[in-house]
Parts: C-alpha cells; sequence; structure tokens
C-alpha cells in the first residue's frame, strides 16, 4: 500500500539538488527553490472494497483516511542564513525522499552555513544543536537522541503524538558530520547519505548545518502534513572580532576581501 503516494515530479532529484549536491556552489543551488508536496495514504482497490462491506455492516465506522497533499509555495528569494553565537532558526527544505515501501518521508533542511577559522585562535568553528523544535514545540528524544519520545509546548504540556514516528538526524559540515543535540550520546551515528533513500558520497552537502527529518506516517498520530521545524544552534565564533573578519574574508557567504586588505 503506497501511504505517501505521489510525492512531486522528478522525486529523484528535488529542487535542482540531484548528484552534485558536493559542489563548491551548492549553497546557492539551494537557495532557488523550495518545492515540496506529497500524497498521503493511497487509497488502494482492496482497501475500498473492505470499505464498502464496512459499510453495510457499520456505516459509523466506515470511515477511510483519504490523506492529504501538500505543497510549499516556490520562492526565488530563499538564503541560507550563517549563524554566529546562538541563534534559533527555521530552515529551507531542500531534498525530499520516500522510502522504497513509501511510508517513510525523509526531508533535508538546511539551517545554516558553516563559519570558517577563527582569528583569535585559529579554531575551527564548532556547532552545538541546542533544542530541535516541531510545530513550537520542543523535542524531546529517546535516549539515542533521534527518535522523538515526546513534545512539550510553551505552557508545559507533554504531546506523545510524534513518539517514535518522528526521527531528526543532525548534521554540522558536511553529510560525514553527524552529531546528537545538547545532553544526548549515541556512538553508533551514520552519514547522512546512509540516511536519506537515493543519497551516495556524491551528496556531501559540503560547509552546511542541516538536518534530516524522517516521519513514519501514522494517521494516529496526526501527522498527516509536514511539521514546521526550528533549529536551536549555537556556533563557537562569538567574538566581534572573529565574526567581521571571518564575513569580510569569506568568498562562499561573505564579502570575499583579501585577507592582506584588512589590518588584523
Amino acid at each position: 500500500m503506497s501511504f505517501f503516494g505521489d510525492i512531486l515530479s522528478g522525486v529523484g532529484s528535488l529542487f535542482g539538488l540531484g548528484d552534485n549536491a558536493n559542489s563548491g556552489g551548492i549553497g546557492a543551488n539551494i537557495a532557488k527553490t523550495a518545492l515540496l508536496g506529497f500524497a498521503l495514504n493511497q487509497i488502494t482497490n482492496s482497501l475500498n472494497k473492505d470499505n464498502d462491506a464496512l459499510k453495510q455492516v457499520q456505516p459509523y465506522k466506515a470511515q477511510v483516511d483519504q490523506g492529504v497533499r501538500l505543497q510549499v509555495s516556490p520562492s526565488a528569494n530563499q538564503k541560507i542564513p550563517v549563524c554566529y553565537g546562538r541563534s534559533t532558526l527555521g530552515g529551507i527544505i531542500n531534498d525530499a525522499r520516500l522510502s522504497t515501501d513509501q511510508r517513510q518521508m525523509y526531508y533535508v533542511i538546511t539551517i545554516s552555513e558553516k563559519t570558517g577559522t577563527r582569528l583569535s585562535d585559529s579554531a575551527a568553528s564548532a556547532y552545538v544543536f541546542n533544542d530541535i523544535f516541531m510545530d513550537d514545540e520542543r523535542i524531546i528524544f529517546q535516549s539515542d537522541g533521534i527518535t522523538a519520545d515526546f513534545t512539550i509546548d510553551r505552557d508545559g504540556n507533554k504531546d506523545y503524538g510524534a513518539q517514535g514516528v518522528v526521527e531528526v538526524y543532525c548534521f554540522a559540515g558536511d553529510s560525514e558530520s553527524p552529531q546528537v543535540p545538547e545532553y544526548y550520546t549515541n556512538g553508533s551515528l551514520v552519514s547522512a547519505y546512509n540516511i536519506v533513500p537515493g543519497w551516495t558520497p556524491a551528496h556531501m552537502m559540503e560547509d552546511l548545518i542541516f538536518i534530516v527529518v524522517k516521519i513514519t506516517y501514522s494517521p494516529e498520530s496526526g501527522l498527516t502534513r509536514v511539521p514546521s521545524m526550528m533549529v536551536n544552534i549555537s556556533n563557537s565564533m562569538t567574538l566581534p572580532g572573529d565574526v567581521l573578519y571571518d564575513y569580510m574574508t569569506s568568498n562562499r557567504y561573505g564579502c570575499d576581501i583579501a585577507a592582506a586588505e584588512i589590518l588584523t
């Protein structure tokens, strides 16, 4: 049975990402498009027959989930932000894939550019995923730091609807830099291209901070749409001098000013 059905035309390479995700200009390519749509619960002929039979016996229970179709409007103005210090950011959906049995949806959300080396101590920027929010509710994960256990709203109320059906995989720099959120540990993390269906080692997502969200279709959970995701992250680059120098000299997201032209 196909639960996610028709996802998009050209699902093999959504939004122009294709097999060139390891190219140096991926940030510009990702920024051009954000189009996502998928159908949930494609009703098969056999299910329709079962439903017709049920109507004769229990008409009030013969309600079949017809699913929904969702779409995010395309935008040519999408840009990848640069996070310095601590920030709470949304993201840009730049790829989406279905599992072979069409029961799981994977979508990739780019959060931020990865910044460079700090001028003050020559250390590389380091990132921490502090909290992840789904529909404005903070996700509390199971011990693996990946699988949702429950969510908490602003009033402290718990919702177990996402338990076991939502997984979030965090990456800080490229597809081979997996992490778990703060206060979690997991010694069995894998690369993004071993998670997202159809991805290969060519899908490196170089110099990007991103997450992969996996949703298993479950009408009981109420997850019949793409949830809104927000990520609170910290970048170790916080000193004003480091920030200014990094932005002025970056040829990827900054001003591309030659270091020799800056009096440090």
